[in-house]
């Protein structure tokens, strides 16, 4: 095979992460940051540079990956200059071979185990979103790392910290950590192809709720301070008898555009995440929900009342969808009012759910609106629970329990 080069613009910052050879690779910090895009870039390197990989990517649930990190290896090959002839591309299964050396990745999610199993030969591996992984997920990881290659064999972990009672903190920050440990922090600032609207938004936090700041736009570990929904559980699959459902919609593009579906059993709420996806079209959601759940016309569907014409594209399209209720203050209190269990993979959901806060002025008081940062699928849910449920004369029946 011919020879194949890349280039790719790594910032100064991370130009450090691009070298380390250490097994164990930590890349954390606050959103924006370009951590995962320059991880790729790393990865893309590697595998162009050195034979015969076969890079395992990974994130806790499977359908996550195709719009993610799957995605971004298509988007940063496409201006590295790698020619397309020595590029093979399986979509459907998710894996890019580098044909002028045999290197290959291979994308799966931690959700599919036995699939997992049979895989062999993994020469590195990089777990995206490493804070929705579990421990055990990341040990048996390490176990499977163990062909015989001539080049570093890595775990990278990429993430942003949310609470400094997470595992991550205490394996890998706590303590002494080895010297097989390479800890790489980064934020926004480090960014220099970031929007200026996004950096604009995050720059507001620092007035919004400056504790959430820190946590989020600056990646230091904390405890984040008046989160909305502070209790949550999860639950494998949504119930199958129920006294009523619905679905919630907040229209996106740059943002997140977030479908949830709830099910309601007495004063619990369960919620499982359809779609959250982000400069995408809503005419491509409405295709991927007539393909993997056309069912979702048959319930009623609560949306963000601002987009009249993508209520209206719904409609056409045959969706049971109404404006949702926009008091902000009073559907959060009456979500609330519920036990919120999440599907196990609803990863965006709880993610979410665990960042969600209320505002806090200068002086440190507690303002009754929440913090307009990673709210996409709190919307969505709170539209659909609060316009289906609550309003004068809608109550819930106990005894109306029906299933599929």
């Amino acid at each position: 095979m011919s020879e194949a080069v890349v280039s790719l613009r790594v910032p100064p910052k991370f130009r450090p992460l691009l070298k380390n050879q250490k097994r164990w690779e930590v890349a954390y910090g606050g959103a924006g940051s370009g951590k995962s895009y320059n991880v790729t870039q790393k990865i893309v390197l590697r595998c162009v540079t050195e034979e015969k990989h076969r890079y395992l990517v990974v994130r806790k649930v499977a359908r996550t990956l195709r719009a993610s990190v799957f995605q971004l290896f298509l988007d940063v090959l496409s201006k590295s200059g790698y020619p397309d002839s020595l590029l093979k591309v399986n979509r459907s299964d998710m894996t890019i071979e580098f044909l002028h050396n045999g290197s290959k990745v291979l994308f799966f999610g931690l959700d599919n185990v036995e699939k997992l199993k049979s895989i062999a030969g993994i020469t590195s591996i990089w777990v995206e979103e490493a804070s929705e992984t579990l421990p055990d997920d990341v040990d048996q990881l390490n176990l499977r790392l163990r062909a015989d290659t001539p080049h570093a064999q890595q775990i990278t972990l990429s993430f942003n910290p949310i609470s400094a009672s997470h595992w991550l903190k205490k394996r890998f920050f706590d303590g002494e950590t080895g010297e097989d440990v390479f800890i790489h922090h980064s934020t926004y600032r480090d960014n220099p192809h970031l929007p200026e609207d996004f950096s604009r938004a995050i720059e507001k936090l620092k007035n919004e709720n400056p504790h959430y700041y820190r946590i989020y736009a600056l990646g230091e570990w904390g405890v984040l301070k008046g989160v909305i929904y502070d209790k949550y559980e999860t639950v494998d699959r949504m119930p199958e008898s129920f006294e009523v459902e619905m679905l919630g919609l907040d229209f996106g593009y740059n943002h997140p555009q977030a479908l949830v579906h709830i099910r309601i059993v007495e004063n619990r709420a369960y919620i499982d995440e359809l779609y959250y996806e982000r400069e995408r079209q809503n005419s491509a959601m409405i295709e991927t929900m007539e393909k993997e759940a056309p069912w979702v016309k048959s319930v009623r569907c609560w949306a963000d009342a601002a987009r009249p014409d993508l209520i209206d594209e719904c409609a056409k399209a045959g969706w049971r969808i109404d404006k949702a209720k926009k008091d902000v203050f009073s559907g959060i209190n009456f979500v609330k009012k519920y036990r919120l269990i999440f599907t196990k993979r609803s990863t965006n959901l709880i993610r979410e759910c665990q960042l969600y806060s209320w505002r806090v002025n200068k002086d440190g008081n507690t303002l009754d609106e929440p913090v307009k940062q990673n709210d996409d699928g709190m919307d969505a849910m709170r539209y659909g629970i609060f316009s289906e449920l609550g309003g004068p004369g809608k109550k819930i029946i106990g005894s109306n329990i029906r299933g599929l």
